[in-house]
């Protein structure tokens, strides 16, 4: 009777070795949140309207088409943002298409026929997408510190 509880001793070790072995790979696979690791670039820049006032709310969003990706970031009443995202600070090199969104928690709501309609943009609607915008720009592998997004009427 010896025999099995032999077997079971040998085959112990192995397992908790492969699985040990397993974890370590799966650890390596993603980060601690759940999302693929990407090479990000510090990215920084501001928004202005026609007459050189910041827009003093509102969202960029960076568009990188060829990957499906996007990266945005929230205008502060300065006009300046900051990329963020779950993969760090910035976005992966490349060539983006930029659009601007309105923060719907600003401004106050147009009433129309006993209906809120959302606060007229301070821009024209174009800069609402990204393949209307004309905005563009070029992160690099290195601190990005973008010219001003000036919105023309």
């Amino acid at each position: 009777m010896s025999k099995p509880q032999e077997t079971r001793s040998r085959v112990a070790p192995w397992i908790i070795a492969a699985a040990a072995c397993w974890l370590s790979v799966m650890q390596g696979c993603s980060s601690s949140d759940g999302v693929a690791p990407l090479d990000v670039h510090p990215v920084k820049g501001s928004v202005k309207l026609n007459d050189g006032k910041p827009l003093t709310s509102g969202v960029v969003v960076f568009v990188l088409p060829e990957k499906g990706l996007q990266f945005s970031a929230p205008v502060d009443a300065e006009g300046a943002f900051v990329l963020k995202s779950p993969y760090g600070d910035g976005a992966p090199e490349g060539s983006y298409k930029i659009r601007i969104e309105r923060d719907p928690s600003k401004g106050d709501a147009q009433v129309k026929g006993g209906r809120k309609a959302a606060p007229l943009a301070p821009y024209p609607a174009k800069y609402g997408d990204e393949t209307t915008s004309g905005l563009t720009a070029v992160v690099k592998p290195t601190d990005n510190a973008l010219e001003p997004f000036v919105l023309a009427k």
